[in-house]
């Protein structure tokens, strides 16, 4: 699916969020509403503190490591006597995306599936839809996610917008160096010149003349259909 930069935006995500029709937890129709509302708070309270709790064991990790490579380097101790810090075996790297989108009137489990699935696949955590599913969404399998993409295209579609935002996040900064070099004189410049001026309209890589002449007109004539109406006296 082509990524439509114009919405990249939060309204964009926000109004996605709105027409979906999902139960989040499956047999949650055996209870009335306000059970199901209370559960699902408590349930997000609760991994928001496990994301928390996540988050300052990532800080205590990075000063730790700073420390250690500060040591390794102005020390005069053996290598021996130095400990790298052990960095922590879980690493929720999407969660600022998870956040985004509750704020955004996102319910936290789809948000958290969709925050998932929107991250690099290297080193995600958990490893697998079905993971996620039992270990993080409390669902008994990945099937209830099947069915809230089935019912609701919303959800790839800010899924794939989420995978294109970083981009978004350097895109001042990649204009700014488009623009430096563009205006440099040098020859080698010429290709970032033309995309910089196709970007402010200035340049249109692909001109489209619209020729308008009627057949009969002379420039359309060979050298042999010439010579004949001069031939003929100008007919």
């Amino acid at each position: 699916m082509a990524i439509d930069l114009q919405k990249l935006g939060g309204s964009n995500i926000e109004q996605l969020a709105f027409p979906l029709d999902i139960d989040e937890v499956e047999g949650e129709g055996q209870i009335d509403n306000a059970e199901a509302q209370r559960r699902s708070a408590a349930s997000l309270q609760a991994f928001k503190m496990v994301l928390e709790n996540n988050r300052e064991k990532q800080k205590a990790y990075s000063k730790a490591l700073k420390d250690y490579q500060k040591k390794l380097k102005h020390t005069d101790k053996s290598i021996d006597d130095l400990v790298e810090p052990e960095e922590p075996a879980v690493c929720f790297e999407w969660a600022d995306d998870f956040y985004r989108l509750i704020d955004r009137g996102w319910k936290w489990r789809i948000a958290v599936y969709v925050a998932w699935a929107a991250s690099p696949r290297m080193g995600r955590y958990p490893e697998t839809q079905e993971k996620l599913a039992t270990e993080i969404l409390g669902l008994t399998s990945d099937r209830q996610i099947a069915t809230w993409r089935s019912k609701n295209p919303g959800i790839d579609e800010v899924i794939a917008l989420m995978q294109a935002m970083p981009m978004m996040d350097y895109r001042r900064d990649i204009l700014k160096a488009l623009a430096i070099s563009a205006s440099n004189p040098n020859h080698k410049a010429s290709a970032d010149r033309r995309t910089a001026l196709t970007i402010t309209g200035d340049f249109v890589p692909h001109m489209k003349i619209d020729d308008k002449r009627s057949s009969s007109d002379p420039l359309d004539k060979s050298d042999a259909e010439l010579d004949e109406i001069i031939r003929r006296g100008g007919e």
